[in-house]
């Protein structure tokens, strides 16, 4: 009823139950045993089935979260756990040769290898659980790195164990295989419409670049054209996010940058953070990318509730309006807004285990008098009977993005970003009206001047507060810690369209990236395409960009670009890129330009 269309579930494989110190336990779903069975606590693989089903036929699809780094704690070794680095111990097949784990990845079949002589640490196994995992290769210890435990820094955080959980040897071709069947079955034989993917950034890219598009042919054999797979990249750094889109062939990860961006414009009244977040989606942009695609989100069940980092410190009421706004960010900039079940019922439980409670009547005391945003503490009732304003807040703003094709797939123009204010028009070329975002995170009513494209009046959709029209230029008044949403009821935008590239460089910021951008002049088209031409070479697509640049710097104002990796041309070679700006499906106009990369 509140208007989602797809619901993520945490991994439900069969789980090693607790952890070896008896500390704690594998509810959450990340200790996999059973990786081709459902876990006994939840049902059976013919529960799930029907789970699937029943939420087909309620109009939701199911996003299942997939783990491919770690699987549950059950190998233990003979030196201890501490990290050991590649370069003091390397891997070594049967024979005592040195292994190539870049060439590892490219070859069919592994060397052998043994358990006492290939690895930096001796792995073992205790009886009873040496065949607790399935299928049975996950049984095998040379299937695993076997260095000791991560300390998330440097190649640790690709081979060290993740908390201690036994990491994969995701690298050897039989690892790689392994996953593939598995998730291609829990595709071909539950439903499943998509996958949540767990600790991306820990896994080697070649494994990605393998297993993401077979996931993709099973899904399309099984009749799905689209199957979304969000990977999660615990980083707020859009460098380190895009790096796995354009190097892990990812299509969609979690938006870490965008929740922390959010949550400081709504809590600090930092607005040209979120700006610069936006124009950093130039670097997800490759042939066939979509940033509407990135999955945004307010909070989660790692780093806490949105209620956890609003607080009530400043009272209830400042909390509920902070809450809204941020939940008005979320659905109304580009992206693809990922509630956590029990932010509707203001739910404020901080990082980890805090923020897991179900919504059923609770035994655990902190739990019962926990604070919440827009409603009082639970006590012993259920949260399902009872109501919070946010679920009214998050109805209009679902029926919205239902309503409005811009809000789902349409472009982003960044209108004003400062003072506490933060402005958008949001366009599609299936839509004739533009969309017209504003957010105020001060705490006081103001006003705000904005100029737009257009000369037409605005019809207000939701929100609060006025907007008046005056030639080019919209003058929005809101309350304090509010938002509202306009729409032009009728389009009348400037003619005079053009287009030149500007810029064909190497990425002053990463000499691994070739920065391509044009400058387009007239109106914001709907769409940039560039292309890329080799010689006298056949045309190739490079990217799309949907939305301009945002700076107060007026030469890095209103650019389109795509961030190419340089390792795609040769150095020495003629490159031409073409630019081809598009208003609906209309091509408009075109620019050309051609390089030589210096060797």
């Amino acid at each position: 009823s509140l208007g989602f269309t797809a619901i993520w579930i945490t991994p439900i494989v069969r789980q090693i139950p607790v952890a070896p110190d008896g500390n704690s336990s594998a509810y959450h779903g990340y200790w996999g045993a059973g990786f081709d069975a459902v876990d006994p606590h939840l049902g059976t693989m013919d529960d799930f089935k029907s789970f699937v089903d029943s939420a087909h036929q309620a109009g939701l699809k199911v996003i299942l979260d997939i783990v491919t780094n770690h699987t549950g704690d059950t190998i233990h070794y003979l030196e201890g756990n501490v990290y050991v680095p590649l370069n003091d111990k390397p891997y070594r097949d049967s024979k005592g040769k040195v292994i190539n784990l870049k060439k590892l990845t490219s070859i069919a079949k592994s060397p052998t290898l043994v358990p006492e002589k290939s690895f930096a640490k001796t792995p073992k196994v205790y009886k009873a659980d040496q065949r607790v995992k399935s299928p049975a290769w996950l049984n095998d210890v040379t299937n695993y790195h076997n260095r000791g435990d991560s300390t998330f820094q440097g190649e640790s955080s690709l081979f060290g164990d993740f908390f201690g959980l036994d990491d994969l040897f995701t690298e050897k071709p039989e690892v790689v295989s392994g996953f593939i069947d598995i998730y291609s079955k829990w595709i071909t034989e539950t439903g499943i419409d998509g996958f949540r993917i767990d600790t991306v950034k820990h896994v080697n890219p070649e494994f990605w670049r393998k297993f993401l598009p077979a996931m993709r042919a099973t899904a399309a054999k099984s009749g799905k054209t689209t199957f979304p797979m969000w990977g999660e990249i615990f980083d707020t750094d859009p460098n380190a996010t895009s790096f796995w889109v354009r190097q892990g062939e990812f299509g969609e990860v979690l938006d870490f940058p965008f929740q922390q961006r959010v949550v400081d414009f709504v809590t600090n009244r930092t607005a040209m953070p979120l700006a610069t977040l936006f124009n950093s989606d130039d670097f997800y942009l490759r042939n066939g990318v979509d940033v509407n695609r990135l999955g945004t989100f307010l909070g989660n069940h790692d780093m806490g509730r949105i209620g956890s980092f609003i607080g009530t410190a400043r009272g209830d009421e400042i909390a509920l309006k902070q809450s809204q706004l941020a939940h008005a960010l979320l659905f109304l900039l580009r992206g693809t807004p990922i509630v956590y079940y029990g932010d509707e019922f203001g739910l404020m439980g901080g990082s980890d285990k805090d923020a897991r409670q179900d919504l059923f009547p609770t035994e655990v005391s902190s739990w019962q008098v926990e604070k919440r945003i827009g409603q009082g503490p639970i006590g012993k009732g259920d949260s399902f009977e009872t109501s919070n304003p946010l679920q009214e807040t998050i109805r209009t703003l679902t029926s919205l993005r239902r309503n409005n094709p811009a809000l789902v797939s349409g472009n982003q123009v960044i209108r004003h970003a400062g003072g506490g204010w933060f402005a958008v028009s949001r366009s599609s070329p299936s839509d004739s009206h533009e969309l017209l975002a504003i957010f105020n995170s001060n705490d006081e009513a103001a006003s705000l001047t904005i100029s737009i494209d257009s000369t037409s009046s605005w019809k207000q959709l939701a929100g609060s507060g006025s907007a008046v029209s005056n030639d080019e230029q919209v003058e929005v008044t809101l309350p304090g810690i509010s938002w509202a949403i306009y729409r032009t009821e009728k389009s009348q935008m400037k003619s005079g369209l053009s287009i030149a590239i500007n810029r064909l460089r190497v990425d002053p910021l990463n000499s691994d990236r070739v920065e391509i951008s044009a400058k387009v002049t007239g109106v914001p088209a709907d769409a940039v395409t560039f292309f890329s031409q080799v010689k006298s070479g056949s045309w190739n697509e490079v990217g799309k960009d949907l939305s301009p640049s945002f700076s107060r710097n007026p030469p890095d104002n209103g650019l389109y670009r795509i961030f190419a990796p340089r390792a795609s041309y040769e150095p020495g070679k003629t490159i031409t890129i073409k630019a081809v700006a598009k208003v609906g499906d209309e091509e408009i106009t075109s620019a050309e330009r051609t390089i030589t990369l210096k060797k």
